[in-house]
């Protein structure tokens, strides 16, 4: 054998090695309890289930490549930061300014064309948000903002 396709094959025996690895530093994925849905209509809520429920809410679909190092840190840790930042399975437990400043931030990543994001577009097709799509969640969070600037104690 020569000298470069014994490099080659050690190249692969350490890359395969070091991929067997990093399968042993899994991650946590896990669904906590939903303590409080946001409430929507219908279609609104078939929307936010199928484009941004897997981040945002507690019902994450765990799928098998989120099992898988490295893609799984990657998974995990958007998941985290997507709770962080809206977690619809928490939505009663915000505070009213809190809900308001939430779903300001929606309609600014609408507007943006920032959510869902395009690796999660590219790996689930159907959660791309159409123009009709849009159009009905900008027109439900115009009305949820309007709606908690004339409750009491705004």
């Amino acid at each position: 054998m020569r000298r470069g396709g014994i490099i080659a094959l050690a190249i692969a025996g350490v890359a395969i090695a070091a991929f067997g690895i990093i399968q042993l530093r899994p991650v946590a994925r896990t669904n906590p309890p939903v303590t409080g849905d946001i409430a929507a209509p219908a279609t609104i809520e078939a929307t936010l289930r199928r484009s941004c429920y897997d981040c945002h809410s507690n019902e994450t679909h765990w799928r098998w490549y989120s099992a898988i190092a490295p893609v799984s840190w990657m998974v995990a840790h958007h998941v985290e930061l997507g709770r962080k930042e809206i977690d619809f399975s928490d939505w009663n437990s915000y505070y009213p300014a809190t809900r308001r400043r939430k779903l300001e931030w929606m309609g600014r990543a609408l507007h943006e064309e920032v959510m869902p994001p395009f690796s999660y577009r590219l790996m689930h097709p159907g959660s791309r948000l159409r123009d009709q799509d849009r159009a009905a969640l900008e027109q439900w969070i115009n009305t949820e903002l309007a709606q908690s600037e004339k409750a009491p104690g705004h």
